[in-house]
């Protein structure tokens, strides 16, 4: 098991959620998106700060500060 941020997956990686951390206004936001634990998570693509981010079929685009607080477990893809 190999914890990190969403944020330091590379472009192209995935992941699986292990936890959200954070105050109740991002943890809303994340969990309207799907991005809740036990959901895979794939980074699409990166510029600047944006991540463009693919759960459940769905693509969304957060910023590297909400990003910071999902935390993925990349195993040994990572």
């Amino acid at each position: 098991m190999s914890l990190i941020s969403l944020a330091m997956l590379p472009e192209g990686a995935k992941g699986k959620v292990v936890n959200v951390v954070g105050g109740m206004g991002a943890l809303r936001k994340l969990m309207a998106m799907g991005i809740v634990p036990g959901k895979e998570i794939r980074v699409l693509g990166r510029r600047g700060g944006a991540m463009l981010i693919s759960v459940n079929g769905a693509k969304f685009v957060i910023g590297r500060g909400l990003a910071m607080k999902v935390i993925v477990d990349v195993g040994k893809e990572g």
